[in-house]
């Protein structure tokens, strides 16, 4: 289910980027961040009055944890500025191989207060299989 999951979401940040790039046309990129953010946000405090009876706590937290807003701002940006460029295919590939060296990162020394998984050799041609097929990717 978590795969599947998973998979729909890689999905949905396809299609978000090729739309946010659109929109970046109409609205200039800070005009369509603040969109895509406004608008989730809505949503979100909808969905969370309706159905999740969840109350939204914005205290109490180690400062650190604000980044996680930055980062999205971030991607919701850059994700915009390049698809214009380099396209959906390319800019997904490039954006998995950066995840795949991070996520290793994060995983290995147990940061963000995810379980420590140590790098192990034997996790090497696995990357670089992935890392090859990206490469024959953005060369077809």
């Amino acid at each position: 289910m978590y795969a599947l999951l998973t998979l729909f979401a890689g999905g949905c940040q396809a299609a978000m980027a090729s739309l946010n790039s659109m929109l970046r046309n109409h609205v200039g990129m800070f005009g369509m961040s603040l969109m895509v953010h406004l608008i989730g946000g809505l949503l979100l405090i909808l969905y969370m009055k309706l159905y999740a009876k969840e109350k939204i706590h914005l205290t109490g937290m180690p400062w650190y944890l604000y980044s996680a807003g930055f980062f999205g701002i971030f991607l919701v940006v850059v994700s915009s500025y390049c698809i214009n460029t380099l396209g959906v295919s390319v800019f997904t590939c490039i954006g998995i191989a950066g995840q795949m060296v991070i996520s290793a990162v994060i995983d290995h020394f147990g940061w963000f207060s995810v379980p420590r998984v140590p790098f192990d050799k034997k996790r090497v041609p696995c990357f670089l299989l992935i890392l090859l097929g990206l490469v024959l990717i953005n060369l077809a």
